[in-house]
């Protein structure tokens, strides 16, 4: 191995290595219990997600070989790439659960979509990083690019129907138009286009997606509470969490999972698992790996040696935070449910591989802090 190669694996994050180790263990042995009432064993759901991130380390690799540098110069051919994936989908996707999102080769799906996570991010970070270097903050003329580059998936992605993972891809991009710094008058465009779209949603969104925004006002509780599928997903969710009480049921116990009480309580709810045999003190100490591993993400921005590196670093943050937040609201009826996996955590090699790619770019940036 070339001596600038071993300089700069010794500047790998160690320490975010080890928190995202832990958290990948945590959920394989959620992901075991989770699946162990269903019909078949748990191993094939376990060995189908090891697979996935073998294929992740993998691309870890890949784009540990490369610097940021030349990753965010094809960030165009990158993004459109995965544009003309998940445009594909409509033509070619598989018909899964009432929504098109994944692609079938030679038997093994994926779901385009999570591509675009940490696509949208290196885009992005290439356009967005020259503001930041020259410290000019951006009027309503300079969002206008990047704002149609996160449009344009975000927009496919909810007609597939996905709002989960579209709403993502968009959080995730507004938060990087506001770390490269905006001009007062375009958060006031913005609040208006946000209000515009809350007002139009009701002829935007599926009848489906309504009702889980509707069901988030409502006391899933009451008497006169609504049997539809939304306020079933969010009382049995709540049930679960409060049945974990204070210490938990313990690992393998559970009981309203095994029951299958609780629906897709291996993938966008499966921290109700955890929580029903970890109790109030599992998901704390959870929720304190997930703030330790994002604290250090925000630390490889902010010790970046330019703005490109500390913009990705930052976006690649954003995904991890968002998905995180999300999804434990969302299982809490603190937001309404959208459909996102919980990273790490949730079953789903596409969700998985997404999540180790935006490892691998945060990786990258750490390592080459120090090269010139």
């Amino acid at each position: 191995m070339k001596e600038v190669d071993r300089r700069r694996l010794h500047y790998l994050d160690s320490h975010l290595i080890v928190i995202g180790l832990a958290l990948f263990l945590v959920g394989m042995m959620n992901l075991f219990s989770a699946t162990s009432s269903f019909s078949g064993s748990s191993y094939n759901f376990v060995l189908k997600q090891f697979i996935a991130s073998m294929i992740g380390v993998g691309a870890i690799t890949v784009i540990l070989r490369f610097d940021y540098k030349s990753w965010g110069e094809r960030s165009w051919w990158l993004y459109f790439i995965v544009v003309g994936l998940i445009v594909a989908v409509f033509g070619y996707g598989a018909f899964i659960k009432g929504s098109r999102r994944w692609i079938v080769i030679w038997g093994v799906s994926f779901q385009p979509s999570e591509l675009m996570k940490p696509a949208i991010v290196l885009l992005l970070a290439q356009i967005l990083h020259p503001f930041r270097r020259s410290r000019r903050l951006l009027n309503p003329k300079d969002t206008t690019k990047p704002f149609l580059c996160a449009l344009l998936p975000t927009a496919l992605i909810i007609m597939q129907p996905d709002l989960g993972t579209g709403l993502l891809i968009f959080l995730v991009s507004l938060s990087m138009l506001w770390f490269a710094g905006m001009e007062k008058k375009v958060y006031l465009i913005f609040f208006g286009v946000a209000g515009g779209l809350i007002v139009s949603a009701k002829f935007i969104l599926k009848p489906y997606q309504l009702e889980r925004i509707y069901a988030w006002f409502r006391d899933p509780f009451a008497k006169d509470a609504s049997t539809s599928d939304a306020m079933y997903h969010i009382k049995q969710s709540l049930i679960a969490i409060g049945s974990g009480q204070f210490f938990g049921k313990g690992y393998m116990k559970g009981t309203q999972h095994k029951l299958m009480f609780v629906p897709e309580h291996h993938t966008d709810f499966i921290f109700t698992v955890f929580a029903e045999e970890w109790g109030f003190v599992g998901s704390v100490a959870l929720f304190v790996l997930f703030a330790f591993f994002i604290a250090r993400c925000i630390k490889i921005s902010q010790q970046s040696k330019d703005e490109l590196g500390s913009t990705i670093a930052f976006g690649m943050a954003s995904i991890i935070y968002f998905q995180f937040a999300v999804n434990v609201l969302m299982t809490m009826q603190i937001m309404p449910v959208v459909g996102i996996p919980l990273p790490f955590i949730s079953y789903g090699g596409s969700s998985l591989l997404s999540v180790l790619v935006s490892v691998g770019f945060l990786l990258n940036v750490s390592m080459r802090r120090y090269m010139f």
